[in-house]
């Protein structure tokens, strides 16, 4: 009898934390996309766009929330590290506006055996 076992690779489970995060952040669910997190930077990371997307600072701001897109560019696994190199999209409101493309390096490592982003640059 042959069994087939869908194995994951770590890449690709450490791709999805990363998809789920953006996701969350995305959708401003920010207790959510803490979850993810295994580091004092990531969790600012989290609280910074958590801050930006709060009554107070959108107050400021007279344009509707743009409608992002984010997609895993590239990943390299580094033993018990992976990187993800990360795109999100911003469409602009106006058609005439090109979309703004931000790039971002995601570093992952396993934690109680379960990948977490551990850090973030922030630009």
């Amino acid at each position: 009898m042959l069994a087939f076992v869908a194995c994951s690779s770590p890449t690709k489970k450490a791709e999805q934390v990363t998809m789920d995060f953006f996701k969350a952040l995305n959708a401003g669910d920010y207790d959510k996309a803490r979850t993810y997190t295994a580091s004092e930077q990531a969790e600012a990371y989290v609280n910074l766009m958590s801050y930006f997307d709060s009554d107070s600072v959108k107050a400021f701001s007279q344009e509707g929330e743009p409608e992002r897109t984010t997609k895993i560019a590239s990943s390299e696994d580094h033993q018990d590290t992976i990187i993800c190199y990360v795109e999100t999209t911003e469409q602009q409101s106006e058609p005439a506006d090109s979309a703004d493309v931000f790039k971002q390096k995601v570093v992952l490592t396993k934690v109680d055996n379960e990948w977490k982003i551990v850090d973030i640059p922030m630009k």
